[in-house]
Parts: structure tokens; sequence; C-alpha cells
């Protein structure tokens, strides 16, 4: 997708994608051989999920968290972005304000991405996005994942004693 917005819209660009790569069909769009090559070079392994990436990571021996990484870019001007996220929630009807006011207050102490509720006709998901340089290095796309892998999860088990996302 490309466009010249100001860096609002790619916020919000970025930030509606993760509700449309929540779906697990296959083959539906093409993956980016870019992040193909990073997750290679920083040998991590991962699943094609509609044409973004999936990783599982292990974090502490006992739970688990998906992190998924966006093939589809937008741009700004010169620049360049994917959404790396991670769902930490999901629940019926809309969000609890008190949900929505710890989202908020989570949000003023990230350095890397935001936390976002995609808000369905029935239920609401609760995702950490953090945007990404479309050509970032394995280092420095690793070191996002990990920050969105162990904030997800620790949102999750604050809000659950389940381990689902």
């Amino acid at each position: 997708m490309t466009t010249q917005r100001p860096a609002a819209a790619l916020l919000l660009v970025l930030a509606a994608a993760p509700s449309a790569m929540a779906q697990q069909s296959e083959g539906d769009r093409t993956p980016d051989p870019r992040v193909a090559a990073v997750l290679k070079e920083a040998n991590l392994p991962y699943q094609i999920d509609n044409g973004d990436f999936r990783l599982e990571y292990d974090v502490d021996g006992v739970r688990g968290q998906r992190v998924w990484i966006d093939s589809e870019t937008a741009k700004l001007d010169k620049l360049e972005f994917r959404a790396v996220w991670s769902m930490a929630a999901r629940g019926k009807g809309a969000v609890p304000a008190q949900l929505a006011d710890l989202l908020l207050r989570e949000n003023a102490r990230m350095i890397v991405g935001a936390w976002q509720v995609n808000q369905g006709k029935d239920d609401y998901l609760v995702v950490l996005s953090a945007p990404v340089s479309a050509t970032a290095d394995a280092a420095t796309l690793a070191e996002v994942l990990q920050v969105v892998m162990y904030s997800a999860d620790r949102i999750e088990k604050q809000l659950s004693d389940k381990d689902a996302f």
C-alpha cells in the first residue's frame, strides 16, 4: 500500500492491520521475502499465516506467546513500515471501561508499540502493535519481536489465568 499521508494516518493504517491478520487461512497474500531473509539471518523459526509471518515463543517454560509480522507495509513519503503485533485478550461485547483505562495507562509506559482494541460487532480483541521499518535488520527486528512478545504476555497474564495467545 503506497500513500503519502501525515504520520497520524500511518499509525491508523498500522493499527488496523492486526484485525485483518487474525484470520487463519493460508495463501491469500504473498509473504514479503525481505522478512523471510531477516528471520533466516536471525535464526528465528516461523510459519506463514495468510501471507504474514507467525512466530511461536516460549516465554518462561510454562507460557507461550504468538507474534505476527505483517508482510503488507505502509509508506509515508520515503519511509516504509510494517506492523509487528501480538494478542493479549479477547472478549464479548464492547471493551470494558476498566480495561480501556488500563490499556491507555500502559500506552504511556510503552517505548515501542501501542495497545489497541479492535472492536467487532459482537466482540473485541486487545492487541499490542509496534511499527518497524520494512527494511529493519535482523537484530532490530528480533528486539522488536521480543518487546512485543513479553509485553503482550505480561498483559495477557494480568488479565487472565489462561495462556490463550
